[in-house]
């Protein structure tokens, strides 16, 4: 595909309600919830929305800007700003090579060899890995979480059958629910006809697939949320559940709270894994990058938190737990809603609306592949979405055939244990997937993706880059407003654009990346 022939969004309203549902996933409707109500809820809510502003704005400003200056996807995107080799592309591959040595020795001999790995290949190819490591980990997520959003598709359809009112205890719906899991050809199935759905909204292109498709469905999804959150603080004892997600207790905050605050963070924006450039790349240049990206944060936030009004009042009206983990959705709510008046009714909107983020999020991220194959060979597009269908759908049967135990790829299984030990894979290939994803890849690629553009492309360059399109005083003078940086004059727009260019080079250059390395080295036990 070349630069000229690359096709735009049609409009800013379209290309900002795609980016925001990629972003209003599972990460907000079904991740947010249960890692909230392990980490003690409000407390949790206030260090994710810290992690949000201050890191996940800058990255993805910084993420998007890299995309439309490119017109690439996120492989090509860094070779195409920086042919060349980099200084601190050597350092860091020098640095990885010595930190990898360290695990092996000291703490994980896999995650020794993949740092290792790592830091040889930034030494042969510099920053292009970033892009790289972004589109593996779009693909790797994409291959687990259309496993998730075909339990939501049967979920729908069965909260319509009489079977499912009979699940109002969470141990008929744990019962219920590890029968399912025990079913690895029903859940291929449901897995191959999800990535199918998400394929069908790609065929149209990107004005006439996504964003027509994202138009409907996103105000679609907020209105069933709207709905869902209607009945569940209206039950009898909901104040419980809203003071359990707005009353912080600062006592339950802990390193691990952080962590997973922070890394849920790079999930739920979709950070790290090709989107934001992928979304950037297809951007006019006349939209204001700064405003675009606050926007899509914004939904986010909202998306979070009226996710957490729809679950937390419910499940604790029901005297449930809200520390549930990952089956949250699958068997506490199940039985939360079936103790309510037309609880089939509640329970599908609310598998409904699941349903539809997962679709527009698992859109986004198929989107990462198809515009790399399109980059990068003479494929047209409907058959870069067949090969991105089948690659994923492949690699996703491994989920599929172990969602409940190791038992159908013990060797899997064994290799892993010899690499990282068998703590570091407990649970399954699906859980060990999603930890391997969300607390490393995805935070090493955004550290790696604000240290290029703060100090390879740099930071002057990527301003330069945000400055286009910010130069429509209306959409300015909100931004500027809503940053406490201008009164709204002209005279005081110029001076605080400037102000704000400033602050984001600092946080990009050195704030991000201090934040995400400090959290590895606790990861890894060196803090």
């Amino acid at each position: 595909m070349s630069e000229n022939s690359r096709e735009n969004w049609g409009s800013k309203v379209g290309f900002i309600l795609s980016i925001a549902g990629s972003a209003i996933g599972l990460g907000n409707i079904w991740r947010f919830p249960y890692i909230a109500g392990v980490n003690g809820g409000a407390a949790f809510l206030m260090v994710y929305l810290a992690c949000v502003f201050l890191v996940g704005l800058p990255i993805m400003i910084c993420e998007l800007s890299i995309g439309r200056a490119s017109q690439k996807d996120a492989v090509g995107a860094f070779g195409k700003l920086f042919p060349g080799r980099s200084a601190l592309a050597n350092a860091i591959g020098f640095l990885l090579l010595c930190y990898g040595a360290f695990l092996a020795f000291h703490t994980s001999i896999g995650l020794g060899i993949l740092m290792a790995v790592a830091g040889a290949l930034m030494l042969k190819f510099g920053f292009k890995v970033t892009g790289a490591l972004s589109l593996l980990v779009a693909m790797l997520i994409l291959s687990y979480y259309s496993v998730i959003g075909g339990w939501i598709l049967e979920y729908v359809r069965v909260s319509f059958t009489p079977g499912f009112s009979t699940l109002n205890t969470v141990s008929a719906a744990e019962t219920e629910f590890g029968n399912f899991l025990g079913s690895p050809i029903l859940i291929v199935i449901l897995h191959l006809s999800f990535l199918g759905l998400s394929a069908a909204m790609l065929w149209g292109g990107i004005k006439d697939g996504i964003e027509r498709w994202s138009k409907v469905l996103l105000p679609v999804l907020f209105l069933l949320l709207v709905v869902v959150i209607v009945r569940s603080v209206t039950l009898e004892g909901a104040s419980t559940g809203l003071s359990f997600l707005f009353h912080p207790d600062f006592s339950k905050l802990n390193t691990k709270c952080f962590m997973d605050a922070l890394g849920h963070s790079f999930y739920s924006l979709s950070l790290g894994m090709a989107i934001s450039i992928t979304y950037g790349s297809y951007q006019s240049k006349k939209d204001n990058l700064y405003s675009s990206a606050l926007s899509v944060i914004i939904l986010d936030t909202m998306g979070a938190i009226l996710a957490g009004l729809a679950i937390f009042p419910a499940v604790f009206a029901m005297g449930l737990n809200p520390a549930a983990g990952p089956g949250l959705i699958f068997q506490v709510l199940p039985a939360t809603f079936n103790k309510i008046p037309l609880g089939w009714l509640w329970s599908g909107c609310f598998f409904l609306m699941l349903a539809i983020a997962a679709l527009t999020s698992a859109a986004s991220l198929m989107e990462c592949g198809v515009t790399f194959l399109l980059d990068h060979t003479r494929l047209k597009r409907h058959a870069a979405i067949v090969i991105t269908y089948l690659v994923t759908g492949l690699v996703g049967i491994l989920s599929c055939v172990s969602i409940s135990n190791w038992d159908n790829i013990e060797w899997l299984h064994k290799g892993l244990t010899a690499c990282f030990g068998e703590a570091a894979i407990a649970g399954n290939w699906f859980d060990f997937l999603d930890m391997l994803c969300s607390n490393w890849i995805l935070p090493a690629s955004g550290m790696l993706t604000a240290l290029f553009a703060g100090w390879v492309w740099t930071a002057r360059k990527a301003t330069a880059e945000l400055r286009q399109g910010a130069e429509k005083m209306a959409d300015r003078s909100i931004l500027l407003w809503l940053a406490g940086l201008s009164d709204g004059s002209d005279s005081q727009n110029e001076k605080a654009s400037t102000t704000l260019s400033v602050v984001w080079s600092i946080v990009i250059r050195i704030i991000a990346p201090l934040a995400i390395f400090f959290i590895f080295l606790n990861v890894t036990g060196l803090i």
